[in-house]
């Protein structure tokens, strides 16, 4: 059975959180674990998201990866399906900006808040477009509906 790893950060709050949670569920094998991952998720910011995303797929970890995108996102990222970017040098910037979303899908026309999360990195596969071995500009574009939800990945490759 293949392992699978989790992106995961603690705040205080989260520690507390997922005490609670953890307790209150105690008899319920997975099910404490995975509340505790949503809602430490809609906590995190855009930015903090990004780089959750970035480090699963350097790590090769698609189930993380999936878990910050949109079943959209998630289902047509080339990145977690096996293909290895050989990411370095990955920079995620903290200048979260709205997203216009005039010219976009419907389906993120639907999102309440869309931003969007500029990103820098250097690629050595040559196979994935980018210029291998100099830094490329990139971005993501992030939704929800509230803030109670978490922010997942709707969109790569604005930069």
């Amino acid at each position: 059975m293949r392992e699978q790893r989790r992106v995961v950060v603690w705040s205080s709050t989260g520690l507390a959180l997922a005490f609670a949670v953890a307790v209150a569920g105690c008899g319920s094998s997975g099910q404490a674990r995975a509340e505790v991952a949503q809602q430490h998720t809609a906590s995190e910011t855009p930015d903090d998201v990004v780089r959750s995303y970035l480090d699963a797929i350097q790590h090769e970890d698609a189930d993380s990866a999936a878990q910050v995108s949109t079943p959209g996102f998630a289902a047509q990222d080339q990145w977690q399906h096996g293909d290895d970017p050989g990411l370095k040098d990955v920079e995620v910037s903290s200048k979260v900006a709205p997203y216009d979303t005039t010219w976009s899908p419907d389906a993120l026309k639907a999102y309440e808040q869309v931003v969007s999360v500029p990103v820098t990195f250097t690629v050595t596969d040559p196979d994935q477009g980018f210029p291998t071995g100099e830094p490329s500009g990139w971005g993501y574009v992030l939704v929800r509906h509230s803030d109670q939800e978490p922010w997942l990945i709707a969109e790569a490759g604005n930069g």
